[in-house]
């Protein structure tokens, strides 16, 4: 299982940010600095591999992140910019 961008969701990483938004209409969500590494993070490896990039990117305990992490996911997903697919 893997996150992915939600159907008719633009994705736009730009280095210093990551730029999501529904399409065609926005709002556009931008995210920067630890937002940005944790977008990254599931989207690549998955809730662990976010975190663990997370915690190596401020130095905080993954412990004491990991709750605050999840939340953001979980937030993106009800806005239907993540979904979570069976691949």
């Amino acid at each position: 299982m893997k996150f992915v961008p939600g159907p008719r969701v633009g994705v736009v990483d730009a280095g210093d940010a990551v730029y999501v938004a529904p399409l065609p209409d926005g709002p556009i969500l931008i995210l920067r600095d630890v937002s940005a590494v944790a977008w990254r993070g599931v989207r690549q490896g998955g809730l662990k591999e976010m975190v663990a990039r997370v915690a190596a990117a401020t130095g905080e305990g993954a412990d004491d992140i990991e709750p605050h992490l999840h939340a953001f996911v979980d937030d993106l997903c009800a806005r239907g910019l993540l979904v979570l697919t069976a691949d």
